[in-house]
């Protein structure tokens, strides 16, 4: 393979959207990476061959802003890094193919919703009888009340939709649930299966891969330690006692590439409470260790390169915050084409 392969990287100013990045820059195929988001002030637009700006999903015109964005550049594949553009690209895959060319990588529609709907989740984890955690919809406060106590405090509550652990609060009465309830969009009430810890505890963040073929490759398996609810300290191994569930839920979901599940172990059952059909926030970790599923996304689904077995080394992960300088400019000339950043060697 000699001719480059055009990609475009979406939401490069989230976490995820920069770990693809990462993933990227370590693959052994010949890439040439643009990076987008909505706004110039973040670090990959730096750090890659071309950046460039598109404008939020939900802004009226958007998907004519992008088709052109996509012809212009002769972009090859699309990765989106933005949980919140999934939806809007998995209802316009099809149209975008057609239109520029461009393959959009990401999974059927309603595997997207479903993954972004806790209320949903729990249905899809019950009707397959895998282990859950309880999950209640409640239809006011006073229900939330009554659901809380049937489940047991302490409890958590959550927004029905969205991922990772915004506005999610664990509530240990009553009282703090009346207080906590109103301040959540749409929540759900759920059980708490264990307490998320700073520390490397019961906690696992893990993927699969579902090939263009139906098959699955993995799971990578990980032990997570939080910070601000981010992945901050990963333990990698075979973890071997989670791999039935991940396995069930990877044939039971109809999904394409990446599937990234948080579960929790209370000693006896490994319990999946959150899955995302996306690239994870832990994907850079996951590609250093064996398992670039970004990488495999373009060899498999656009290549139409087979994957064959994945070697997963163990090991731990220490995260920690990284600056990008960018020299000679202030924030009033930040415009196309966008300098190189430096990344000091300084640790």
């Amino acid at each position: 393979m000699t001719s480059q392969i055009r990609v475009l990287v979406t939401g490069a100013g989230s976490g995820v959207g920069q770990g693809i990045i990462k993933c990227l820059k370590i693959s052994s195929l010949p890439l040439h990476l643009t990076v987008a988001d909505i706004s110039p002030l973040n670090p990959a637009f730096y750090r890659v061959d071309d950046a460039c700006l598109i404008p939020r999903v939900e802004e009226p015109g958007a998907l004519a802003k992008i088709l052109s964005v996509l012809a212009d550049k002769k972009i090859d594949v699309l990765l989106i890094g933005s949980e919140f553009e999934l939806g809007f690209f998995s209802r316009h895959a099809a149209e975008i193919e057609s239109k520029t060319g461009t393959k959009v990588m990401v999974s059927p529609l309603k595997a997207v919703q479903l993954s972004n709907d806790k209320y949903e989740t729990y249905k899809f984890l019950a009707a397959n009888q895998l282990p859950f955690p309880l999950t209640h919809l409640p239809a006011d406060l006073e229900d939330a009340a009554v659901k809380a106590g049937e489940i047991g405090y302490p409890c958590m509550i959550k927004p029905r939709c969205g991922t990772s652990s915004r506005a999610v609060a664990i509530v240990q009465n009553e009282e703090e649930l009346r207080r906590v309830y109103p301040k959540v969009t749409s929540p759900v009430v759920q059980q708490l299966i264990m307490r998320p810890s700073k520390q490397l505890a019961a906690e696992y963040t893990c993927g699969l891969f579902k090939t263009t073929e139906g098959s699955l490759v993995g799971p990578f398996t990980a032990r997570r330690a939080l910070k601000g609810g981010d992945s901050w300290i990963v333990e990698v191994d075979d973890f071997a006692f989670l791999k039935p569930v991940l396995t069930r839920i990877g044939e039971a979901l109809d999904f394409k590439g990446p599937l990234n599940v948080q579960l929790m172990y209370d000693g006896k059952n490994a319990v999946a409470f959150e899955f995302n059909c996306r690239f994870s926030g832990t994907a850079p970790i996951r590609a250093h260790f064996g398992f670039n599923e970004p990488e495999m996304m373009i060899r498999n689904y656009f290549l139409k390169q087979k994957i064959g077995n994945i070697k997963i080394k163990k090991g731990m992960a220490f995260r920690y915050m990284e600056e990008v300088m960018v020299e000679g400019v202030t924030v009033n000339n930040l415009t196309a084409p966008y300098p190189q950043g430096i990344v000091p060697s300084w640790f």
